[in-house]
């Protein structure tokens, strides 16, 4: 199975360029038992919520805790909780998560944490890196959920950890594994843009054996918000995967797998110059990865972990100008990342240590670099120790954990980089924890901001990279206060966070740019920036059996200190909430959530010129409106393990073509099998 993946994207024939694209039912009433037979025990009743505190989860530590034990505060998102919001992507199950912001770009949706953009916040599968940003972003539509067992957010300083890109904070997708003999599953819809999603696992397990293979597929028809004009809004996709897992467990103590996993995601959009040319576009990305690994428990407080992982990123772009070739392009980037890990785990009296050593290579080829290929290589050696201070004699007494973590990474471009944390967790009563948490961290520059060379003749400017650019700098403090009232199923918490960065990459340019004479704009450190901000949250289980509510607000303040402005495209206020009930009886399940966001600043050319941009004559800030969102969905479960469902998204249609550009109101519906 593996050599097929890899085939598939050697093989795969390139866009070309001279090619025009186009644009349960009702329990049974129960008879009573003879008087001479006993009636046997009635079962325990289902809980209606699991035990949140309970939930195992390995992103704040690297290795595997009990979400009330984590030190640094982890938001998980489970399972069940992606079925019932009906996401179909990564980017659909963060819409209205808390604190998250989206970001909405023609090369992909990218994400923010407490006010970052997205070259900040680091994406892992199972604690792996994930190859492929264009430019900054990495496009969450990549990611279509349909083998995610779970996704953990940890927001803050993670570097301590993860080193570069995790100033902002980590999101981990954590895949299934198989439990059973025999698994299987499948689910399928179909809805407005003609939208169709189809998915399907099955996996096995024998013995100390266990195989799991599966592969989805997705397609969406283009859409526009202004349909007077010849450009879309939003492109159109054709989206397939598969991937294959093999692992082999011996005994508890002992555990190796093996993954390979192959997407692909096509593009087609129509894009209108400013000078008035129509150009058709498309896009495809491929991804490859391979990971192998290995888990051993040496002793009974000693652990060790293996893990080496490579992946390979294709992207192309094809711009064709309708009735002409003057602004006709064509371009096509190969990354290639190669990661290894080696992580130790110890636990002694009332410590508990994580250290290890990571190296990350990464190699760009592309027609837009003169010297292509480029590569860089990063060691990085990481260790943290979570001491449990005794507070007290008596376990119910106030309890004191202290976690310093200290990593160094060495950059074959840009030197060494210490990136310490020291974090706390104090529950002075059981109803009560706090946590705080200091760091810094440190971002390389992209290889773009690098290297890449981009020209726009049309509009006239070029953007060229930077090879004297130094890496950004961070520090950040975040704490924050969990409470859980005498009221069963009701936890309030608050937190609040800082962030400052130095050496901020910008772009800079001198004079107004016209097509007879292009300038050329280059990344420069120039700017020092902040984001703070507090973030409110609550849950409650309301009187209505198996009925709960989640609130939240985020108040966000993003300031640009070098030149005195807000950061753009940061909502200064957003407000969620989502209700979720079942009722057995029927076996109906709804879930129902909205956000409200408020306006946002941008910065855009007077003059019709490139936007965000230093130095490019008069500029005029703009508010983009507020906007409610809401979506919903109901689902009703059949005999068998089938269930079917009717999601609604963006039903207040939400959006516009310049600040808001997703996909307007629709309905899909579909059925889920699972055995």
């Amino acid at each position: 199975m593996i050599l097929p993946l890899v085939a598939a994207l050697v093989v795969s024939q390139p866009i070309d360029p001279q090619q025009q694209p186009g644009v349960g039912a009702s329990s049974p009433d129960v008879v009573g038992p003879a008087i001479s037979e006993p009636s046997p025990p009635p079962a325990p009743p289902e809980p209606e919520e699991t035990d949140r505190s309970k939930q195992t989860v390995v992103t704040a530590s690297r290795s595997e805790r009990k979400l009330e034990d984590v030190v640094v505060a982890t938001e998980v998102i489970t399972r069940k909780q992606i079925e019932a919001i009906g996401a179909r992507d990564l980017g659909q199950l963060l819409q209205q998560h808390p604190g998250v912001e989206l970001v909405q770009t023609f090369r992909g949706t990218g994400l923010r944490l407490q006010g970052l953009d997205p070259e900040y916040v680091l994406v892992l599968v199972d604690g792996e890196r994930v190859s492929g940003r264009v430019g900054t972003t990495l496009d969450l539509g990549r990611f279509s959920l349909r083998d995610v067992e779970r996704v953990e957010i940890v927001k803050g300083p993670a570097a301590a950890l993860y080193g570069a890109d995790a100033i902002g904070g980590v999101v981990n997708l954590i895949s299934r594994r198989v439990q059973r003999p025999l698994e299987l599953s499948a689910r399928g819809s179909f809805g407005a843009l003609l939208e169709g999603d189809f998915r399907a696992n099955a996996g096995t397990k024998q013995g100390p054996f266990e195989v799991r293979v599966g592969g989805s597929y997705r397609t969406r028809s283009p859409y526009d918000w202004i349909p007077t004009d010849a450009a879309t809004s939003g492109a159109g996709i054709r989206r397939f995967d598969g991937d294959v897992a093999l692992a082999y467990a011996p005994d508890e103590q002992s555990r190796l797998w093996l993954r390979s996993q192959y997407n692909q995601r096509d593009e087609n959009a129509v894009d209108l110059n400013p000078s008035g040319a129509v150009l058709d576009r498309r896009q495809r990305q491929e991804q490859f990865d391979l990971s192998l690994g290995g888990r051993k428990q040496l002793a009974s407080a000693t652990s060790l972990l293996v893990r080496g992982h490579f992946g390979l990123f294709r992207d192309q772009l094809l711009q064709d100008q309708r009735g002409s070739r003057a602004l006709d392009d064509y371009s096509q980037n190969f990354n290639r990342l190669y990661e290894g890990v080696i992580q130790a785990d110890h636990r002694i009296g009332h410590h508990a240590l994580t250290g290890g050593i990571e190296v990350l290579g990464e190699r760009l080829s592309s027609a837009r670099i003169e010297e292509s290929p480029v590569g860089r290589i990063r060691g990085g050696a990481f260790l943290q120790d979570e001491w449990d201070v005794a507070l007290s004699s008596d376990d119910s007494g106030p309890k004191l954990k202290v976690a310093p973590g200290f990593r160094f990474d060495l950059d074959s471009q840009f030197g060494g980089a210490p990136s310490p944390r020291l974090a706390l967790k104090l529950d002075p009563t059981p109803a009560l924890t706090a946590r705080a948490s200091v760091g810094l961290g440190f971002r390389p520059p992209s290889f773009q901001e690098l290297y890449l060379r981009f020209s726009n003749q049309g509009i006239g400017y070029v953007v060229a990279g930077n090879r004297n650019l130094k890496a950004e700098r961070s520090a950040a403090v975040n704490v924050g206060v969990d409470w859980r009232p005498p009221i069963a199923g009701w936890i309030f918490s608050v937190s609040g966070f800082h962030t400052r960065l130095n050496n901020l990459i910008n772009v800079t340019a001198s004079g107004v740019p016209n097509p007879d004479d292009p300038v050329t704009y280059n990344y420069e450190n120039v700017a020092r920036a902040y984001t703070q901000g507090v973030e409110v949250n609550g849950h409650f289980r309301l009187p209505i059996r198996a009925t709960y509510l989640d609130l939240s607000y985020t108040r966000l303040d993003a300031k640009d200190v070098t030149r005195d402005r807000p950061l753009e495209g940061r909502a200064r206020h957003r407000v969620n909430a989502q209700l979720s009930t079942r009722y057995r009886p029927l076996n109906l399940e709804a879930t129902v959530r909205g956000s409200w966001v408020s306006s946002r600043p941008y910065f855009l050319g007077t003059d019709g010129g490139m936007a965000n941009v230093i130095g490019l004559g008069e500029e005029q800030e703009v508010w983009a409106p507020s906007y409610f969102d809401l979506e919903a969905q109901v689902s009703y479960k059949l005999k068998g393990g089938f269930e079917v469902f009717v999601n609604g998204y963006n039903l207040l249609n939400a959006g516009d073509q310049q600040f808001n550009p997703r996909p307007p109101r629709g309905v899909l519906g579909g059925v889920q099998w699972e055995y």
